[in-house]
């Protein structure tokens, strides 16, 4: 058959592009026959006009030998096509009611399954935007409580120093930059790279060049990449950017080249490159950095791994006090990027298709209850010799008209919801520049649009063409469902429930979750909106020094103090609830580890004195710091509840002695604890408080610290007083990400609000489209049992009675899809639990809950028809046919 197609396949194709010169050589063909068969029976002694006469009969005319020819040809195939698309065009606009129900549930199917596959072609499925992407990992540093930690200086030279599986190897530094000249001092997000960085990525600038090999060696002039964004923006597109010098925190740094703006890795926003020096380092730690490599033509990531293995073992045996069970893992950059964020689109994508099945299921219903309606047209064409197959080629083409149609308000719909993600989607979802509806996001909208064609069309087509025509023409003019369409319809219900409770059931736990999240103590008392946030950068060589830092800082605190409104003012290097800046090892005297353990590197807080009392962070042992604590004075610190709960189970920490940098640090000097205060959230809300210390700013006064000040009332109508204040210090200090701690809570949790305002928004349109099915299948009985309810009216049933059978018809066909829903929920619901936070993926109140909301709506959308079904008058009934 198919080998039939192909062989003809040229005869349609020419039928269809070239049909009037197809035409010419039919009618000259088969005049020439004519002609032929004239002079056949001229020869047999018949007259021209005898001949001519016997010619055409002998060929059954001209005109039925054409449409003969035409089958054959397949000439008639677009007239066909034209003539059945003309007439579902007709049926379709005659039953606006239905087209229009039809259109909207294939949109909203169609349109999220559209938008949902543009995230997972461009996030997931799409290679990465940089050349041989295959060939690109990341390589981190295996440590307590993180498998993907950051590395040191120390150990990313050891990497360059002995590895030879890559072909290039970097390193990275998230950072932002305090801009000044040309303009008003800003803070801007940048990168500190090494110099390869961009050769790793084989990027190339659109002005200038990147760095050079060798250009991160110390003593080498400064110099900075400049992203589109910002050349455009703040030096508008001057093309001689290139050789102008520009000040970056205060240090003069040549502009070298003009990255484009659809150049990312690590974060979105960045908006220049510097070159991060490798000053060979005192001791092992800070951990900062994320490694990046290319892999040598040939190397794979398991040859890779076992090199990077064996030097964690080799620089593990050279510093036995600082490392236990260390690895240096090498994950492909694909899987970094899109790793975390690949869980939440598969379980969106699993949504849109239950989605979709749901508004097929819902046009098929619609598709059948018309069928019904319509078996006095059947009948008669079939009786005026219409083929079934041609009838099941009409409702097919009506199909797949809606189908398109739907297709087509789908993309529509699909192009607001990517505009709108691309807004709003949350920072943790990794290439939103790359989503669109693009020629493949629109090639697969084709094929479900015709996909959803042939589920929903094709059953009530069979349906309706099969059933005998002697019962169709007995029914006059009477239409009705047989039992196995009112079955048919009854299944597409029950599955329209079932699905509906599993999106209920997920968007039900992601909302519990995310409730149970915002619901987490942050570990501080003030109340949020009434703590304001400001990141104030110091820059220029008025800061070079740390006493100058330390002065900036005082005055300004003092400064701060002193508005009216203000109750407490303090700084910090790391901030509640998921603003932690800087980490370090440290070491409890007396309390050595046991073998094979080592401690992670935690949160230190670098505070100033009026820290807790501006949060509110509660003390539990000891004091806080105070005056008697000063840069002349013996170091002390402060540790969090669950250091003291670690280290000091069932003693008294206050009076033992601690110093950070780990066993290996010999600079620091041991300090005093001297309190305890509650755990604070710097690493997260969904992350336990891990052991923390805090120290005061001055032993190490940072340029960029967190401002925090407490007022009396709102927090942000004080923000504008509080910069002027620093522009009176010091105008080129730049102030940046103002808000509330209220914000700083919210910012936290954007992704899981984001996929939790996803799977309810999919689960409220799933809720309606089972509704809609129920109530269009209870409508649709009731209008068909109007004679059997008028009859039961007439011998005395009441309309209570009535309005009671209609509702047990809708309630049991809710109740079995609820059954075998919440059946299915209990196994899926367990791809949800990387998701979930403090709620369990069988969590009974979510279930219930579910099982009752999608209950109430079966009932509500029952109950409609079964009003109407209770006043229908009985002798208005009885005559009804």
């Amino acid at each position: 058959m198919f080998s039939r197609w192909i062989y003809t396949l040229p005869l349609r194709l020419r039928s269809l592009f070239r049909r009037s010169q197809v035409e010419r050589e039919l009618d000259e063909e088969l005049r020439c026959h004519l002609e032929a068969r004239i002079q056949h029976e001229i020869a047999a002694g018949k007259t021209p006009e005898e001949a001519r006469y016997a010619a055409l009969r002998a060929m059954d005319g001209m005109e039925q030998r054409k449409e003969e020819c035409r089958d054959m040809r397949h000439m008639n195939l677009i007239d066909n096509l034209v003539r059945d698309v003309r007439y579902a065009l007709r049926t379709l606009t005659r039953s606006p009611g239905f087209t229009v129900a039809a259109l909207l549930a294939l949109g909203l199917g169609i349109g999220a399954n559209t938008a949902v596959f543009s995230v997972v072609n461009g996030v997931l499925l799409r290679p990465l935007p940089y050349p041989e992407p295959e060939r690109l990992v990341m390589i981190f540093t295996s440590r307590p409580h993180s498998e993907r930690g950051s590395a040191s200086v120390a150990e990313f030279l050891d990497w360059r120093a002995v590895s030879r599986s890559f072909e290039t190897l970097d390193a990275a530094d998230q950072s932002r930059f305090t801009l000044t000249g040309d303009g008003e001092a800003v803070q801007i997000s940048g990168l500190s790279v090494t110099a390869t960085f961009f050769e790793t990525l084989k990027a190339r600038p659109i002005l200038g060049r990147t760095f050079e090999d060798g250009e991160d060696q110390p003593g080498r002039d400064l110099t900075v990449v400049l992203g589109e964004r910002l050349w455009r923006g703040r030096y508008g597109s001057n093309p001689d950017i290139v050789g102008k010098v520009v000040t970056l925190e205060g240090r003069p740094h040549t502009v070298i080249g003009v990255m484009p703006a659809s150049f990312e890795f690590w974060q979105r926003d960045v908006e220049a490159w510097v070159v991060l020096p490798l000053r060979p380092p005192a001791r092992r730690g800070p951990h900062f950095l994320r490694g990046l490599a290319r892999l040598r033509p040939g190397v794979t990531i398991e040859q890779a791994t076992a090199e990077m293995e064996m030097i964690a073992r080799n620089v593990q045996r050279e510093n036995p006090k600082y490392y236990s069970n260390l690895r240096f893992p090498v994950v492909p950059l694909r899987e970094v990027v899109v790793g975390d964020i690949r869980p939440l689109l598969w379980v969106l994508s699993g949504a849109v298709v239950v989605i979709l099945l749901i508004a097929v299921s819902n046009v098929a219903n619609l598709m059948l209850a018309r069928s019904s309606v319509r078996q006095r047209e059947i009948a008669v064409r079939l009786s005026i010799g219409a083929g079934r197959g041609r009838l099941v080629r009409q409702f097919m083409t009506e199909s797949v008209l809606l189908a398109l149609a739907g297709g087509a308000l789908g993309i529509a719909l699909a192009v607001s919801g990517v505009k709108a993600l691309r807004m709003l989607g949350p920072q943790e979802l990794p290439r939103l520049s790359e989503i669109g509806v693009d020629g493949e996001v629109l090639a697969f909208t084709l094929l479900v649009s015709l996909t959803s064609a042939v589920l929903f069309g094709l059953a009530p087509a069979l349906a309706a063409c099969t059933a005998s025509l002697n019962e169709r023409l007995k029914a006059g003019g009477r239409a009705g469902e047989s039992r196995s369409q009112g079955r048919a319809r009854s299944v597409l219900v029950v599955a329209q429930v079932t699905l509906s409770i599993l999106l209920l059931i997920g968007a039900g736990l992601l909302v519990r979750s995310f409730t149970r999240l915002t619901s987490v103590d942050p570990g501080f008392a003030a109340p949020p909106e009434r703590v304001l946030t400001m990141l104030v950068s110091l820059t220029g060589p008025r800061f070079e020094t740390a006493a100058a830092r330390t002065a900036f800082w005082d005055q300004l605190l003092a400064r701060v103090s002193a508005l009216p409104g203000v109750e407490a003012a303090s700084i910090s290097v790391t901030v509640p609830p998921d603003r932690a800046a800087f980490g370090d090892d440290y070491e409890i005297e007396g309390k050595p580890l046991p073998a094979g353990e080592q401690h992670p590197s935690v949160p230190v807080p670098f505070v100033s004195h009026d820290y807790r009392k501006t949060l509110g962070i509660p003390l539990l042992r000891g004091r806080w710091f105070d005056g008697r604590d000063r840069a002349d004075t013996p170091r002390v610190t402060v540790i969090s509840e669950s250091m003291a709960r670690r280290h000091f189970a069932g003693e008294n920490p206050v009076g033992r002695r601690m110093k950070f940098g780990g066993p290996t640090q010999t600079a620091h000097p041991y300090m005093e604890i001297i309190g305890v205060v509650g755990d604070a959230k710097y690493q997260g809300l969904e992350r336990d408080s891990g052991a923390v210390f805090y120290e005061l700013f001055f032993r190490i006064p940072f340029r960029d610290m967190w401002l925090l000040v407490t007022t009396a009332g709102e927090a942000q109508p004080l923000a504008r007083a509080v910069r002027r204040e620093i522009q009176r210090l010091d105008p080129n200090v730049p102030v940046d990400r103002v808000g509330t701690m209220a914000g700083a809570l919210a910012d936290s949790v954007t992704l899981p609000r984001f996929r939790s305002l996803l799977m309810a928004a999919l689960a409220a349109s799933a809720l309606l489209l089972a509704a809609i099915g129920i109530y269009g299948v209870i409508a649709y009985s009731v209008a068909q049992r109007t004679q059997e309810i008028g009859v039961r009216m007439a011998l005395g049933a009441t309309s209570v009675s009535v309005v009671r059978m209609v509702l047990r018809q809708g309630g049991q066909l809710a109740l079995v899809g609820i059954a075998f829903g919440l059946g299915g929920a209990a196994g899926l619901t367990q791809f949800l639990e990387r998701m979930l936070f403090g709620v369990d993926p069988s969590d009974a109140v979510t279930f219930a809950g579910a099982a009752l909301v999608l209950g109430t709506v079966a009932v509500v959308a029952s109950l409609i028809p079964a009003v109407r079904a209770a006043r229908v008058d009985s002798v208005t009934a009885l005559r009804h046919e």
